[in-house]
């Protein structure tokens, strides 16, 4: 039976692959390992160096015996830090010439997908949040443009939100069974216009989800921060809170199938 994590971060100062075998050990097997800003970038070569530690930190997973998704892409703060120290054309343009290097690795099957994509989940002043959107859009017009999946870094998952994400979506008619929204919540799966939730592994999460119509993935978002252990789940979490449901009766094979094996592969392709 495969266990997903489908929202884990690892990292260079972190515990790195020890992590990855307490998330084994746990009974755990397969994870999405998602690019983190390690630090402040403001030329193209040193984002990606940034996504080439990423890479690397897959490769030492896969070595203790997890399969792995990669997905990579500049964050949504990302846009907003350039913009501390150059235009808006010359900020969006840096952005999205990282987003089209992501494009190319996903060509070159050195990663499967695109994220964390999307906008602030912050107030920040309009303009920034019109120009995030419109980023936004571009960036899935590329994604799409090599079949790629995205997942998305937002404000908190509410039906709205969700709404609002999927016309985006329609806009460029990015496939919203392909669109992930991470750190899913309640208000995220009560009604997700189509778009793919994975779900923060809490037990209250879980007994929600599992109650409602729609499919969803489990997450921990776990950070590998050395300053903050455990954030912001352990990599224990997922297999362990989806064996305690299974025994609690909370969540059926059927659904654990679904939730760890059918939905993974069919937005993400292949683990390896």
């Amino acid at each position: 039976m495969e266990i997903t994590d489908n929202h884990f971060h690892l990292d260079p100062k972190g515990r790195k692959e020890l992590a990855v075998k307490d998330f084994l050990n746990a009974g755990g097997t397969r994870l999405v390992l998602v690019n983190k800003p390690y630090f402040q970038w403001k030329k193209l070569e040193d984002f990606k160096k940034q996504v080439s530690i990423t890479l690397k930190l897959g490769q030492k997973a896969r070595e203790v015996g997890a399969k792995v998704a990669i997905v990579a892409s500049p964050h949504p703060i990302d846009l907003i830090k350039l913009l501390d120290f150059m235009d808006k054309e010359i900020a969006s343009e840096m952005y999205l010439d990282a987003v089209e290097f992501c494009t190319e690795l996903v060509d070159e099957k050195s990663i499967v997908g695109l994220g964390e994509l999307g906008r602030p989940h912050f107030e920040v002043e309009d303009s920034i949040w019109k120009l995030s959107n419109q980023i936004l859009r571009e960036s899935l017009q590329r994604a799409k443009d090599v079949d790629a999946p995205v997942v998305l870094h937002t404000e908190t998952g509410t039906p709205e939100v969700m709404a609002d994400l999927s016309k985006i979506a329609s806009k460029v008619n990015f496939p919203k069974e392909k669109l992930v929204k991470h750190y899913g919540g309640p208000g995220a799966i009560e009604e997700p216009h189509n778009l793919t939730v994975s779900i923060i592994a809490s037990t209250k999460n879980i007994e929600y989800a599992a109650n409602t119509k729609f499919d969803f993935m489990l997450e921990t978002d776990y950070l590998d921060d050395p300053k903050r252990p455990g954030a912001v789940m352990g990599p224990k979490t997922v297999p362990r809170k989806t064996l305690r449901a299974v025994e609690n009766g909370i969540l059926s094979n059927e659904q654990v199938h679904k939730i760890h094996t059918d939905l993974p592969n069919e937005v993400y392709s292949y683990f390896d």
